[in-house]
């Protein structure tokens, strides 16, 4: 009778996490020798080095997606060893970040393309592996303001893989092969998304800008409107994401849009004849974007100038506000149709898209009503409703579908929130748009709505404040605003929670405070974001810079009760 013998059992101890990255998508012992490890060396293989960073063990459970994860077609797998800090932000890519980027409106941008180009080029894989920590790291966090901070080990990480895309890319770019195109539009996409996670703005236009330039130099851009079907020389999916991403920069001081798709409508009939009716969102979605470019362009630099600014220019630009809504209400109207015609027999995700665009109606028009006001703040009153409008949709549109994506490409509801929580008059409809954005923290493309809550909820507070010291309101404990609850709050509660809330987003944001006159101080919101360069050409910056001048200017008649800056 053999003798039993007991099961092997690996010897205790901690295992290297240093190992060369040859020897770890191996899973085996690595010598660790400098430069190369013999282990590779000796039997022939190329070492591919060490990492820098690895990710830490364990760490936050991950919450689940709120959405149904997306079975993404994987065709011939990986053609390399996959580390298993990389295997692991992949695995989070293809269930969490990817049902996050289709949380407004599907794509097969997402659903298909990049995971499949990252099957078959290092380049994006590592870039998708990059976004994927970054964008863990920012969730785990709860999405914070990006700060002038040591960067963690996460950072750490997404910044060596970005590195590794990019050196690939590099090393390709004299390539012939015709495909090459796509894999250098979609890494640029993913920079694009990391650095507007990190707060690197900087970075994240240019990255933008260089896409948009290769995207011109093929007139690829066309095939958004074309109203034939062509040969696409780029999928046209990744177009339309950088197309959106460009109009959205018209308010970021950065020269956009660059592609400037309206005025390309002459050569699109079917966009341009009113009278033909949108049989699906598609069609929508493509008459919509030379729209919203065309909004955006005109009210980008128009928005709060002052009125001497405005003056000598006015008869112009008031003839050109008309025009511009006139080419914007034969889209609304078109739009109405189709929403009163079609959208009981829209499916689920197109039936959000469709009450987005609705959303995005009522921001535009008010905004474009407006933008020539100046600083007359009380011609503002007349357009409550238009600001109650929206809150309206809004609140609708969030208690239709609680998904709340912690990232979108595209442009949702930041924008109009913010312009309400900014400009209208009334404090109820203000103090409820502030609330909103407190309780969706994401991101939309180049909107980031800690940001634009943290920008609006301090004009708020210095317009409480001189409007208190002025004596406009005469008792701080008087109630002059209702919240969503329905609770009556004064203007002394109103400061108190915003003073709050900066105090917190400071706090959440610093990670251990190096300064701690940045938590006790009452800095500025701009203070947050003071690296960026471009941030001075911002229109909400501009915005928030001539209320506060406007407000310096008014006379005073007191102290203010309740913590005037």
């Amino acid at each position: 009778m053999k003798p039993t013998t007991k099961d092997r059992q690996r010897a205790g101890g901690k295992r290297s996490r240093k190992g060369c990255r040859t020897c770890r998508a191996r899973h085996i012992k690595c010598d660790e020798a400098p430069g190369s490890c013999q282990n590779c060396t000796s039997s022939g293989r190329c070492c591919d080095g060490y990492d820098l960073y690895r990710l830490p063990l364990g760490g936050k459970t991950l919450k689940k997606a709120s959405t149904p994860l997306v079975q993404v077609e994987i065709l011939n797998g990986f053609r390399w060893k996959m580390t298993s800090d990389e295997r692991r932000c992949l695995s989070y890519f293809q269930n969490h970040t990817i049902p996050t980027l289709l949380g407004l409106f599907d794509s097969t941008l997402w659903e298909k393309l990049v995971f499949q180009i990252s099957q078959a080029e290092p380049a994006v894989y590592h870039a998708v592996v990059a976004l994927s920590a970054i964008h863990y790291d920012s969730e785990a966090n709860g999405m914070p303001l990006p700060m002038d901070q040591p960067r963690n080990t996460w950072h750490q990480f997404a910044l060596e893989q970005l590195s590794r895309a990019f050196n690939l890319l590099t090393k390709r770019r004299t390539s012939q092969d015709p495909r090459f195109c796509n894999v250098t539009l979609v890494c640029c996409l993913l920079f694009v998304l990391s650095d507007l996670l990190r707060g690197h703005y900087d970075n994240a236009f240019s990255h933008l800008q260089s896409g948009i330039r290769i995207l011109q130099d093929l007139q690829a851009h066309r095939q958004l409107i074309a109203p034939t079907p062509r040969e696409e020389l780029v999928e046209q999916s990744l177009v339309a994401a950088f197309a959106h991403l460009d109009i959205m920069s018209t308010h970021f001081g950065v020269g956009g849009p660059l592609l400037c798709i309206e005025n390309e409508l002459s050569d699109s009939h079917i966009d341009c004849d009113p009278s033909i009716p949108f049989q699906s969102l598609q069609d929508v979605l493509r008459a919509f974007e030379p729209n919203f470019s065309m909004v955006f362009q005109f009210i980008s630099p128009c928005m709060y100038r002052p009125p001497d600014h405005i003056g000598p220019d006015y008869e112009a630009l008031h003839l050109q506000q008309l025009q511009i809504w006139s080419r914007f209400s034969q889209f609304m109207r078109r739009f109405k149709q189709f929403y009163s015609c079609k959208y009981d027999r829209l499916n689920r995700a197109d039936q959000r898209g469709a009450d987005l665009v609705e959303i995005w109606i009522s921001g535009l028009a008010v905004s474009l009503k407006t933008c020539l006001v100046g600083r007359d703040l009380s011609i503002l009153d007349c357009y409550t409703p238009d600001y109650q409008m929206i809150l309206i949709r809004t609140e609708a549109f969030l208690r239709k579908y609680p998904e709340r994506p912690s990232i979108s490409i595209q442009c949702g509801i930041i924008p109009p929130l913010f312009h309400t929580a900014f400009a209208c008059r009334d404090y109820t409809l203000r103090w409820q748009a502030l609330e909103l954005l407190w309780d969706w923290p994401h991101r939309e493309g180049t909107f980031d709505s800690n940001w634009c809550v943290s920008l609006a909820s301090q004009a708020m507070k210095l317009e409480l404040q001189t409007n208190l010291m002025t004596g406009q309101i005469l008792d701080d404990t008087i109630p002059i605003a209702t919240n969503r609850a329905g609770k009556l709050l004064s203007a002394k509660e109103l400061v108190a929670i915003m003073t709050d809330h900066q105090r917190r987003m400071r706090v959440s944001n610093i990670g251990g405070a190096r300064d701690a006159s940045i938590v006790d101080g009452d800095c500025s919101p701009l203070d947050l974001l003071g690296s960026v360069k471009c941030m001075s050409g911002w229109s909400c910056v501009r915005a928030f810079n001539a209320l506060a001048a406007q407000m310096r200017t008014y006379p005073t008649n007191g102290a203010c009760s309740v913590g005037c800056e």
